[in-house]
């Protein structure tokens, strides 16, 4: 959904404005296959478990912070070693919230607010991203 977006979009923008290697797990082929051979709550979990390296950073993004795919992928992460940053909304009590190293929590109930804070979020990383490496944020 939404958050596929976002995805999408920010991995892009890491890799070709922030130097960084980055991957977004969620192209529609993916995410059928391992649908289909894994069921839907492991889908993210087994790309994670087939790509992490220690010492990567998995940002792991979820309006509700409830999504079960989204939470097995961030236990898959943690089980690669690598490190993670939260990005969810609804109630402060959610699960995704307790699970990064870094969290960043919008204390609002409608997807549409939560999901552009959660993209401007991202845009903000990355422009400081650049700016430490020498270069012009756009």
């Amino acid at each position: 959904g939404g958050r596929g977006a976002i995805a999408s979009h920010m991995w892009a923008d890491f890799w070709m404005n922030g130097g960084i290697r980055a991957v977004a797990f969620n192209d529609a082929a993916l995410l059928t296959c391992l649908s289909n051979d894994c069921g839907y709550a492991n889908v993210f979990g087994k790309s994670i478990d087939m790509f992490a390296d220690e010492g990567d950073i998995l940002f792991a993004i979820s309006s509700s912070g409830k999504s079960e795919n989204i939470l097995n992928g961030v236990r898959a992460a943690r089980n690669q070693g690598a490190k993670v940053v939260t990005f969810s909304g609804f109630s402060s009590e959610n699960p995704l919230r307790q699970m990064g190293d870094i969290n960043f929590y919008v204390p609002d109930g409608a997807y549409g607010a939560v999901e552009v804070l959660h993209l401007a979020i991202c845009h903000c990383i990355l422009d400081v991203i650049i700016i430490e490496n020498g270069g012009v944020a756009d």
